[in-house]
C-alpha cells in the first residue's frame, strides 16, 4: 500500500501537572528530513523522537512540536528574582533623586518588570521526560500514519485508473500500427513507381531499403515495453514497501517509449494517441511527487 507524504497527527496525555501535546505534519521532500520543536527541558528527547521517525519513514520533510505544560491542573510555582529586585530597586531611587522626580513605585507595575518573577520548572531526567511524552508520541504517530494511508489510498485509485486509460490508449495505438506501416508502405511504392519511370533504378536495394522503413517505423517493441512498465508500476503500488522512487524511475521509462512511439509516427491519429499518453504520463509524474 503507497502512503503519501503529506500527513498530520495529534496525541495528548495528562498526567499530573503536566500536559503533553504533540503534533506531527509532514509534506513531500526528497529525502527523510525531520526538525523538532521541544521545550527546553526536553531537548535531550530529540535523539529519541528522531529514531522513532527514521523507523516508520523512509522520505518527506517532517515536524514534531512538542508542548509541555500548555494547560496545566496545578499552578505553577513562582519566585521573585530578588538580586534583580534589588538592581530595580535601586536605579528607581537613582533617577528619582537625579531627576528630582516624585511619585513611588506601585507594586503591581513592579511585579510586571522583566524577569522578576522567576518560574520555576522541575528537572526531570531523561527517561522521566521519554515516559511523558511516548505515549502521545506514538498516539500522534498513528493517526499521522492513518492519514498518510487514507491519501495514499486515494491516490493509488486515481494512478490506477489512469494507467488503465494508457493500456486502453497503447492497445489502439498497436491496433492501428499495422494498417499505418502498411499505409506508408504503399504510397512510397506509389511514388516511387512515378520516379522509376524517368530514373533506372535497383530494385531489390530498393525493395530491401522499403523494408528498414517498415521496420523503423514499427512501435510494436515499444508498446510491449511500455505495457511492462505500466504492469510493474501497477505492482509496485500494492506493493507494502515505500514505492516512491521506484514509481518515479518507472514513470521515466513509461515516458521514454512514449517518446519514440511519437517519433515513429507516420499518422494523425497516432500521434492523437501519443499527445494523450504524455499527458495522462504527465499526471501521473505530478501525483507520484507526493508518494513515500
Amino acid at each position: 500500500m503507497v502512503h503519501s507524504m503529506t500527513g498530520f497527527g495529534r496525541g495528548e496525555r495528562l498526567d499530573g501537572a503536566y500536559r503533553v501535546t504533540i503534533e506531527v505534519r509532514s509534506v513531500n521532500h526528497r529525502f527523510l528530513e525531520i526538525s523538532t520543536r521541544l521545550p527546553r527541558r526536553f531537548a535531550t528527547l530529540e535523539n529519541r523522537i528522531r529514531e522513532q521517525l527514521q523507523g516508520q519513514l523512509s522520505r518527506g520533510k517532517v515536524h514534531v512540536s512538542v508542548s509541555i505544560n500548555g494547560e496545566v491542573t496545578q499552578p505553577a510555582n513562582l519566585k521573585v528574582n530578588e538580586e534583580l529586585a534589588e538592581r530595580y530597586l535601586q536605579i528607581f531611587q537613582e533617577v528619582k533623586a537625579r531627576f528630582a522626580l516624585r511619585g513611588e513605585l506601585e507594586l503591581s507595575s513592579f511585579l510586571t518588570l522583566p524577569e522578576i518573577l522567576i518560574r520555576e520548572e522541575e528537572d526531570l531526567s531523561e527517561d522521566a521526560g521519554w515516559n511523558l511524552i511516548k505515549t502521545p508520541l506514538a498516539e500522534a504517530l498513528a493517526s499521522f500514519e492513518a492519514m498518510r494511508a487514507r491519501e495514499g489510498e486515494l491516490l493509488a485509485k486515481d494512478l490506477r485508473q489512469r494507467l488503465e486509460a494508457i493500456c486502453a490508449a497503447v492497445t489502439r495505438v498497436e491496433k492501428r500500427q499495422p494498417e499505418v506501416v502498411a499505409r506508408v508502405h504503399e504510397r512510397l511504392r506509389e511514388r516511387l513507381a512515378k520516379i522509376s519511370q524517368d530514373v533506372e533504378y535497383n530494385r531489390y536495394r530498393l525493395e530491401a531499403e522499403l523494408a528498414i522503413f517498415a521496420d523503423r517505423s514499427d512501435v510494436t517493441e515499444e508498446c510491449v515495453r511500455l505495457r511492462s512498465h505500466a504492469d510493474q508500476f501497477e505492482a509496485s503500488l500494492a506493493s507494502t514497501e515505500a514505492a516512491g522512487r521506484r514509481l518515479n524511475f518507472l514513470l521515466q521509462e513509461m515516458n521514454r517509449e512514449a517518446n519514440t512511439i511519437g517519433s515513429k509516427c507516420q499518422d494523425l491519429s497516432l500521434s492523437h494517441e501519443v499527445i494523450f499518453l504524455r499527458e495522462e504520463i504527465e499526471k501521473i509524474r505530478q501525483q507520484i511527487q507526493n508518494i513515500e
